[in-house]
């Protein structure tokens, strides 16, 4: 099953139900936790997508003034994909690009904010920059830009969301491509979640 690169991205990501969550942060202080969160952000992204050239799908961050740091100095004209760009991240050559909600919303929602989006491929360099991104917005960590970002293979129907510093969904729109990391990660797996992945990914 190949995930859509347009509009209905979210939509085919939030519907299915063969999700993995996992905790990254181990505990300590927030530099302690920033580590551990980032070291298994990574290993769970190449576990999950073994690829030489992951996608990533960019989006610039719904009301970006509220989390930008004051020595970043944007303006209206400054571009949140500039920021990026400075942090070792281009999305110029982008191979889709569309404006939706970042999650699903109702469309008689008159409170939801459209986002661009951007499907760009990257090396894991800057894929684990993405990754750093993501983890360190509500941390404190910097340096970091006001955009979210999520791993994907289009191909194999997989998304790596690493959303904060707490933790991590693989998410699939089959089970099979994923239910290794089930078994070979079961020690990271959040455990008020347990149950309901049991019932998808369990024997």
């Amino acid at each position: 099953m190949v995930l859509p690169l347009d509009s209905r991205w979210a939509d085919a990501i939030w519907r299915s139900p063969y999700r993995l969550r996992f905790e990254l942060s181990t505990g300590g202080s927030p530099i302690s936790m920033f580590i551990s969160a980032f070291g298994r952000a990574r290993r769970l992204a190449r576990a999950a997508l073994p690829l030489d050239r992951p996608l990533a799908i960019v989006a610039d961050y719904p009301s970006a003034y509220w989390v930008i740091t004051p020595d970043q100095r944007i303006s209206p004209d400054t571009s949140v994909f500039e920021l990026l760009k400075e942090m070792g991240v281009p999305t110029d050559a982008a191979e889709a690009s569309w404006k939706s909600p970042f999650y699903p919303a109702n469309e008689d929602d008159e409170d939801r904010e459209l986002c661009e989006h951007r499907a760009v491929r990257l090396g894991w360099d800057e894929a684990d920059i993405l990754l750093w991104n993501n983890i360190a917005q509500n941390i404190g960590v910097e340096p970091r830009a006001p955009v979210l970002s999520k791993l994907a293979d289009p191909e194999q129907g997989i998304v790596v969301n690493a959303y904060d510093d707490r933790g991590m969904d693989v998410i699939a729109l089959s089970p099979a491509p994923i239910e290794h990391l089930y078994r070979r990660f079961d020690t990271w797996l959040l455990d008020y979640d347990r149950p309901r992945m049991a019932e998808v990914f369990g024997e």
